[in-house]
């Protein structure tokens, strides 16, 4: 009975959840229309000229901050006066903070209403709606959706004068100028996709550049050289995981040929650490040990990253380190380091890329072939090549 008991609540939260999100809709999209109709009557949302603030919104995982970057970047480039504030989840706030072209990071948390139970707090919903009030009061003149529903509502809500965004990417009538365009397998890369919004001009590939004091973990003091730190874990999805023995060989590999080889990740990850360790000479064990301040230390002070397809992937690539991305279901076009010194990997199967954006990333066949066929061997000659003098 317990084992049939746990089975049906995960229908059941998905049920609940799916219940509440049309209901939301259906409030909603009619307040945006009345919203918008509003605005177009009082004249308001047509372009009135360089912005003297622009409000930049990604509410999403690690990765997706950081390319999302690329919009503050852009701005600046285009309006080197004006005050660019950058909203975001709390627990990305330092790295938005270390970027130069954002004078201001904005906190908020879409997982208070959006995770199960908090969805059915009404203090929850509570503290959203205060700060969407406190935020209409800043009266931005630009607000930017860089990707997704959530922030697109968000930018619908914000009084600002000039709301932007791609319309598909959002509820109806979240903009009073919606771009053509999606995130699509083949398509443009995510930091060119958030630039865009802003103008034509692609933002330096480094977007993370206030990084003099950053930590670095005392482990790493006076090792040799070359460093590579290796990242294992993928938070969005096992699909993403590239197998172990593979790890394995790679690390051992590059380790005998004189490398020294750390290993980050979260403390989910001590596990598999503990296995790598015996099997790599010398192996520096991180997983769990560093905040995120010392992360970007150590992925700054490494001569390669090896990654899956993870933020710790794009995070290395913003600091300016050379990464090999490991991809399986994921589109190294859209999703990859993009930076012409990186390199994303992949194995060409029919049923691949298949991650569609709406959830983790798993696989359907229940195998990841495409992980499993991308070879170690293929890593480790990409690795000596990224290294070589």
């Amino acid at each position: 009975m317990a084992m049939a008991g746990t089975g049906r609540r995960p229908g059941v939260k998905r049920q609940t959840r799916a219940v509440l999100g049309r209901l939301i809709a259906a409030i909603l999209v009619p307040l945006l229309g009345a919203i918008t109709l509003w605005r177009r009557a009082l004249g308001v949302g047509n372009d009135q000229g360089e912005p003297r603030s622009v409000l930049l919104v990604r509410l999403d995982l690690m990765g997706d901050v950081v390319n999302g970057l690329s919009a503050a970047h852009a701005a600046r480039q285009r309006w080197p006066q004006a005050h660019i504030a950058f909203m975001a989840p709390p627990q990305w706030r330092a790295i938005v903070d270390r970027c130069s072209a954002v004078d201001e990071t904005i906190a908020l948390d879409p997982a208070v209403v959006t995770h199960w139970p908090a969805c059915l707090d009404p203090r929850r919903w509570g503290s959203l709606l205060l700060a969407l009030f406190r935020l209409r009061k800043r009266r931005f003149d630009l607000a930017v959706s860089i990707y997704g529903p959530i922030a697109g509502t968000v930018v619908a809500l914000s009084g600002a004068r000039e709301r932007r965004g791609y319309g598909r990417e959002a509820p109806p009538f979240s903009f009073d100028r919606a771009f053509a365009g999606e995130r699509r397998n083949g398509g443009p890369h995510e930091t060119e996709l958030a630039a865009r919004l802003i103008g034509d001009d692609l933002p330096p590939w480094r977007t993370i550049d206030r990084t003099e004091d950053l930590p670095v973990p005392s482990a790493l003091t006076g090792v040799g050289r070359p460093l590579v730190v290796a990242h294992a874990g993928a938070a969005h999805g096992d699909a993403k995981r590239w197998p172990e023995e593979h790890w394995k060989h790679t690390l051992a590999e590059l380790a005998e040929s004189g490398a020294t080889v750390a290993l980050v990740g979260l403390a989910g990850d001590g596990a598999l650490a503990r296995r790598l360790q015996g099997a790599v000479h010398n192996l520096i064990d991180l997983a769990g040990e560093t905040s995120l301040e010392s992360l970007m230390g150590t992925l700054q002070a490494a001569d390669l990253v090896i990654s899956t397809d993870s933020g710790p992937a794009h995070l290395a690539r913003a600091l300016g380190t050379r990464v090999i991305a490991l991809h399986g279901p994921t589109d190294t076009a859209l999703h990859g380091p993009g930076d012409p010194t990186c390199a994303a990997l992949r194995v060409e199967i029919p049923c691949g890329p298949c991650y569609d954006f709406r959830r983790v990333a798993t696989c359907q066949f229940g195998d990841t072939l495409c992980m499993e066929w991308l070879n170690p061997e293929r890593v480790v000659g990409v690795a000596h090549s990224m290294l070589a003098p």
